[in-house]
């Protein structure tokens, strides 16, 4: 099983131009069953966020808007194993501080709780971490 970052989510969604291809394939690989994800449920609410943002661009730019709530659903309908954020991997996340985002961090001690050796994401600050191998969506 794999963990799936935040920013392979959202790149699908937006279409984005360096990673959006990529990202939308394996959240197809997912869909059909041909490769095993988790994810912290910190995930979901990272892009809940990250489309928040998206549609004050896109309402100043007077496009269309995101619906998040389909969006959401879409993302829960995926075979995603969802693993709650506990006070125990919030407390062991504090270790890693100095090095990750502290949403970052939520999501190597989950992937390390759950047995996970790889993420996939498109955030270079998971390279180097030692039991974790970041997988670039592009590489994939």
């Amino acid at each position: 099983m794999i963990y799936l970052d935040t920013n392979i989510i959202i790149y699908a969604i937006e279409n984005h131009s360096k990673y959006g291809a990529a990202s939308s394939r394996i959240l197809s690989d997912i869909e059909r069953g041909k490769l095993l994800a988790g994810a912290s449920s910190l995930v979901l609410l990272e892009v809940v966020g990250a489309l928040r943002k998206l549609n004050v661009v896109l309402r100043q730019q007077r496009k269309p808007i995101l619906d998040i709530t389909e969006n959401i659903d879409a993302i829960i309908s995926l075979p995603i194993t969802w693993f709650d954020v506990t006070a125990i991997i919030i407390q062991r996340a504090t270790q890693r501080l100095t090095d990750l985002h502290p949403a970052d961090a939520v999501h190597v001690v989950t992937a390390e709780i759950e047995g996970m050796r790889e993420i996939y994401s498109a955030d270079a600050d998971f390279d180097d971490l030692p039991g974790l191998r970041r997988v670039d969506p592009l590489t994939a």
